[in-house]
């Protein structure tokens, strides 16, 4: 498996933003949908999520974190941080606008919507993320799913700014943000020392 190819600069992730809004904006158009709070997937979620709360104009954003962990040689997905308790009112059947960047497997979206129905039992979910998320169609509660980046299921895109950057599979690719060995630090099963 090849190495990281390629990070995505400040401008690029700022494009594939306006290519989500553009996106999300059209299919809640189409379907009448409204949105009634974001969820943001902490750490990165918070970079697709906040954006996006602008162009909605709202401040209804709720983080949530998950962080798969090293323990006892296997990688274990922790919950990191709660629902925080909110000070404003939401409907009784709401519909979250729950926001990632490069979702993979699943589990982590599905474990924010468990969280979330306990407190919300009537919601529905919109799934926002950069990277096209096939997996939130075996989520039953997920209504959409909206993204900028079209991938197969080998996570091979033809997007322009991945054309124009020579890589073709994003996942050779890093976010602006993004530290190298720490991403790799999970897949190798290696700890990663965030003191």
């Amino acid at each position: 498996m090849p190495g990281i190819q390629y990070k995505l600069s400040w401008d690029e992730y700022g494009q594939l933003t306006a290519d989500l809004w553009n996106n999300l904006e059209k299919k809640l158009q189409e379907l009448n949908l409204k949105i009634d709070a974001i969820i943001v997937i902490l750490r990165e979620g918070v970079f697709t999520g906040i954006p996006l709360a602008y162009k909605l104009n709202t401040y209804k954003v709720i983080p949530i974190q998950f962080k798969y962990m090293l323990y006892e040689g296997r990688n274990e997905q922790k919950q990191i941080t709660k629902i925080p308790e909110i000070l404003y009112k939401l409907p009784d059947k709401p519909t979250f606008l729950l926001c990632d960047t490069f979702p993979a497997g699943g589990n982590t979206k599905k474990l924010a919507i468990e969280e979330f129905k306990k407190v919300y039992p009537n919601s529905k979910f919109v799934m926002s993320s950069l990277i096209e998320d096939k997996s939130a169609d075996k989520l039953p509660d997920i209504i959409l799913r909206v993204h900028a980046v079209d991938v197969d299921n080998e996570y091979n895109t033809n997007h322009p700014i991945y054309k124009r950057a020579g890589v073709t599979n994003v996942l050779y690719t890093l976010l602006p943000w993004e530290n190298e060995q720490e991403e790799l630090a999970g897949p190798d099963y290696k700890e990663w020392n965030y003191n």
